[in-house]
C-alpha cells in the first residue's frame, strides 16, 4: 500500500477547495434565477406606482428576469414595509416606497414599529414634491399672502389628506394665531376633488397637484428646495418654518440580504437613473430625478428620521 506524501495530500486538499469554491460561488452570481416581486405600498395609478412600473421594465431588461409589481396599499406605505420586513432576504422581494414611509410614518402610526436600520437600501431615484396648494382662482400666490387673506376672511378651509398634512397646518396656525378649519380628505384624489370644486381655500399635496397646472397652484414648497414647477414660490423654510418634508422613491430590501445582491440592484438603479424612459417619466409627472446610491440613501434616511423627530417633538404630535 502506497502511503500518500505530504505533497499529494496538499494537492488533493487544494483540488477539493477549488471544487467547493466553484460549486458555491455561482449561487449568488446567478441571481436572479426566477422572477422578482417589486412591492409598492400604494394603489395602482399613483405617483409611486407610475414610477415603479416603468422602473420594473428597466430592471427586468437589466436583470434578465420578469419583475412583477405587487401593490400593497395601507398605512402610508406601512403595510408593504411590514411585509418586506418579514420577507426572505434573498433578493426576490423588493420594495419601492417613499422614504417618508420609514422616516416619518412610524412617528405617526403606533403599529408601525420598524425603524430605518431594519432594512437595507439600494438607492433612491426620484423626489416627491410635497407642497401647500390652492385653487388657481384664489387671490393669493404665496403662503404669506394666504395668511393675510385668512386674517381678513375668517373661516378659510384647509384640505388634509393625512397626519402629516394636519401637523403642518397645526404649526402654521400656532405661529399665526389663525383658526383655520381642517377638512379631512381621502388621499390625493380626494384633495383634488375639493380643490377643483372650490370647497377649500388651501390644501396639502404630496405632488399630484403638478399634473394640473391650470386648476391648482403651489403657494409654498414643503421640500427643502424650491420646486421646478414653481421656481418663484418660497419654501416653508424660507417662510420661517424650520422644517421640510422631503421624500424620495427608495429601493428597499430586507435586512441581511447578501451584499452581492444589494450591489446588483444598486447597479441596476444607477442604470435606470440614466434611462430615457425614466427621465421622460420624471419630467412628465414632475418627480425630479434625485439618484442616490445605497450608502448615500442610508445617510439621507437617517437625516430625515432625525429631522422628522424634531418636528414631531416640537409640535407635540402623538402616534395614533
Amino acid at each position: 500500500m502506497k502511503i500518500p506524501t505530504f505533497r499529494n495530500v496538499s494537492l488533493a486538499l487544494a483540488a477539493i477547495g477549488m471544487a467547493t469554491a466553484m460549486t458555491a460561488t455561482p449561487v449568488l452570481a446567478e441571481y436572479p434565477e426566477r422572477p422578482i416581486t417589486l412591492m409598492i405600498g400604494y394603489k395602482a395609478g399613483g405617483g409611486t406606482d407610475t414610477v415603479g412600473r416603468v422602473l420594473a421594465k428597466v430592471m427586468g431588461r437589466e436583470l434578465g428576469q420578469q419583475v412583477n409589481i405587487l401593490n400593497k396599499a395601507g398605512a402610508g406605505g406601512g403595510i408593504a414595509t411590514i411585509n418586506l420586513k418579514k420577507a426572505k432576504p434573498d433578493g426576490y422581494t423588493l420594495l419601492l416606497n417613499p422614504s417618508s414611509s420609514l422616516t416619518l410614518n412610524p412617528y405617526l402610526v403606533k403599529k408601525l414599529t420598524y425603524r430605518v436600520d431594519d432594512f437595507q437600501y439600494a438607492g433612491m431615484l426620484t423626489a416627491y414634491q410635497a407642497a401647500l396648494v390652492a385653487p388657481i382662482d384664489r387671490p393669493y400666490n404665496t403662503l404669506k399672502e394666504y395668511l393675510a387673506y385668512a386674517k381678513k376672511n375668517p373661516g378659510t378651509k384647509y384640505a388634509a389628506l393625512n397626519s402629516t398634512a394636519r401637523m403642518v397646518m397645526n404649526v402654521i396656525m400656532e405661529d399665526s394665531g389663525l383658526d383655520i378649519s381642517i377638512v379631512p380628505v381621502k388621499g390625493g384624489a380626494g384633495m383634488l376633488t375639493v380643490v377643483f370644486g372650490g370647497h377649500v381655500d388651501i390644501a396639502y399635496s404630496g405632488g399630484i397637484h403638478q399634473q394640473h397646472p391650470t386648476k391648482i397652484k403651489t403657494i409654498a414648497a414643503a421640500t427643502i428646495a424650491r420646486q421646478p414647477t414653481a421656481p418663484n414660490t418660497p419654501t416653508l423654510r424660507e417662510d420661517g418654518y424650520g422644517f421640510s418634508l422631503d421624500s424620495f422613491t427608495t429601493m428597499i430590501l430586507p435586512k441581511k440580504t447578501p451584499k452581492s445582491i444589494v450591489s446588483r440592484i444598486e447597479a441596476v438603479l444607477l442604470t435606470a437613473s440614466k434611462d430615457p424612459d425614466i427621465i421622460a417619466l420624471s419630467a412628465r409627472v414632475h418627480f425630479p430625478m434625485a439618484y442616490r446610491n445605497g450608502a448615500d440613501a442610508l445617510v439621507e434616511m437617517h437625516r430625515q428620521w432625525d429631522s422628522y423627530g424634531k418636528l414631531i417633538k416640537a409640535t407635540g404630535t402623538k402616534a395614533k
